[in-house]
């Protein structure tokens, strides 16, 4: 079954590679419709349908009512919704196959507004997949890929029937699990972060859960210098990303 997205921002170049059609990572889906709304001004029609309906995207758009794009994609739409090919589900074993140097996996992280965001900093600072428990997770809803800004499509994601097993299992293809906690020994930047490693992120509730925390190579803390003793998951998941980003640009 296809998917239908509304957007909620006016076309933009970044617009224009989610409505092209054509792939810009082997994970993005491609669209496979476009619809404008009747109301939208003829040059943002015209924008839409250049961009969705060229000869090499073969994206058609077709400008309908009002109320039947708000059928199509409830909620603010902005007057552009397209039609998405179903999304590939990745395995572990699949993405360990690609042979990733930065991998995010989350524990715990019920907020889609949390997976979201994480999502969209683990894209932005080059991550090769992210891995996601079937349970003690939120589902990729609408408000996770929002939040997510775009980046939920280009991501591999794999779902894994437990995080205890799996962060085994990432150690066993010679990646370095490190877990983020408050009590951890070492501070990010104390630990080789430009190695193949996989940050593992847990929500704000309980944290990364013990057996998960045992099975990782090491824990790190981001250091407070304020009054408040720590930062939400998705800001947290953010600076840590960042410092191996960092790490790997100054090789």
């Amino acid at each position: 079954m296809r998917e239908r997205v509304g957007t909620s921002r006016k076309p933009t170049a970044s617009a224009k590679t989610c409505a092209s059609g054509a792939s810009r990572s082997k994970t993005q889906r491609r669209v496979s419709a476009g619809a404008a709304s009747s109301k939208r001004t003829r040059r943002r029609q015209n924008h839409v349908s250049k961009h969705c309906a060229h000869p090499s995207r073969l994206a058609p758009v077709e400008v309908v009512a009002p109320d039947r794009l708000d059928v199509m994609a409830p909620g603010v739409n902005q007057g552009v919704a397209a039609e998405l090919k179903p999304r590939r589900d990745w395995t572990l074993k699949e993405l360990l196959a690609t042979n990733p140097s930065l991998l995010v996996a989350l524990d715990s992280i019920m907020d889609p507004q949390n997976l979201g965001a994480i999502l969209r900093s683990a894209e932005a600072a080059g991550a090769d997949g992210v891995v996601l428990p079937e349970r003690r997770s939120a589902p990729l809803s609408a408000a996770a890929v929002k939040a997510s800004s775009g980046a939920s499509e280009h991501l591999r994601l794999a779902r894994v029937a437990g995080l205890p097993s799996a962060v085994a299992e990432i150690r066993r293809h010679g990646i370095w699990c490190v877990a983020l906690d408050p009590r951890g020994e070492l501070l990010p930047w104390e630990f080789d972060l430009t190695q193949p490693v996989c940050l593992v992120v847990g929500g704000e509730g309980h944290g990364v859960h013990r057996l998960v925390r045992e099975r990782s190579d090491a824990r790190v803390r981001l250091p407070m210098a304020g009054r408040v003793a720590s930062l939400n998951a998705s800001a947290a998941a953010a600076a840590l990303l960042y410092e191996a980003m960092r790490q790997r640009s100054s090789r």
